[in-house]
């Protein structure tokens, strides 16, 4: 890449993850997976604020009536926006304590979309909810392992998921009008030695840009072809996500972690945790809100 990659906010989260740009507010918003907080960063003044959420927090995505709708270990919940209160909209998997929320975005109605996992992301009892607009919920695709990745084409025609030890990417026709998804194949095939397939964005050209956790970069893929068309190289090994920031949308902002790093690790990866960001020469599409 012709520009560099820079530190832009020395968080040291644990797990860094599943950000949102706000193009309203021009703020961007990420969580620790493995802390209880959200934050949020404003690049004008270059400070930061942090909401506490008590609990495992897997998704943070702000509403188009105001407040957030987020993802905690227990369920989905709705974030007043005056007095900061959360109200429960549902419980998916009280039968499953050991399961959590691990992801969560909006498509372009607004509906929400959002993974659990298990603590240890390496059982198969997570699924990938649909959150319509009146808070009705539906187990879209079950016994997947880390849904960590999801995304949609430009046209919003297709959408793009990754269930992370798969080592995949696969596509479904997407109806913007229903939520329903057709005809899965795969479009991106992660090689060996490279980390997992983890956050994803979708650009205005349609690439898939995609994180590598335990891969330190960040790849641009051709999902109608398959192949690789550029890398970000980190200094850090757990790259978690990314997504386009920025007035113009041309920034890639990089989330990373230092989850069970040793101390010899943590030592050659001072940075691990941070949050990086990169000026691109192509734009990103705007984060949809949700709308219930």
């Amino acid at each position: 890449m012709k520009n560099q990659v820079e530190l832009v906010i020395d968080a040291k989260s644990s797990l860094g993850g599943n950000p949102y740009w706000d193009g309203e507010t021009q703020t961007f918003c990420w969580i620790d997976l493995m802390g209880s907080k959200v934050y949020t960063h404003y690049p004008e003044t270059a400070t930061n604020h942090w909401l506490e959420v008590n609990q495992y927090v897997g998704a943070f995505i702000p509403r188009q009536a105001g407040g957030a709708v987020i993802a905690l270990q227990t369920g989905v919940y709705l974030l007043q926006p005056q007095t900061n209160e959360v109200i429960p909209v549902f419980y998916p998997e009280p039968h499953l304590p050991e399961n959590r929320f691990i992801s969560g975005k909006c498509d372009i109605a607004g509906r929400f979309w959002a993974g659990t996992s298990d603590l240890q992301s390496k059982k198969p009892w997570g699924t990938l909810y649909c959150m319509q607009q009146d808070h009705t919920v539906r187990p879209v695709l079950v016994n997947v392992t880390l849904p960590w990745g999801m995304g949609w084409s430009p046209d919003y025609r297709v959408m793009y998921f990754a269930d992370s030890p798969t080592r995949e990417i696969v596509a479904f026709d997407f109806s913007p009008e229903t939520g329903s998804l057709n005809n899965k194949r795969t479009v991106v095939k992660f090689p060996e030695g490279v980390g997992l397939p983890a956050g994803m964005s979708v650009d205005e050209e349609g690439k898939l840009w995609v994180a590598h956790w335990e891969g330190s970069r960040v790849t641009r893929w051709d999902p109608t072809t398959g192949a690789l068309l550029a890398t970000i190289n980190l200094p850090v090994t757990q790259v978690s996500s990314c997504l386009f920031g920025g007035a113009q949308l041309d920034e890639l902002y990089i989330t990373t972690g230092r989850y069970q790093l040793s101390e010899k690790e943590l030592a050659r990866q001072s940075k691990a945790g941070g949050v990086f960001k990169i000026k691109l020469g192509v734009k990103g599409l705007p984060a949809p809100k949700f709308a219930g």
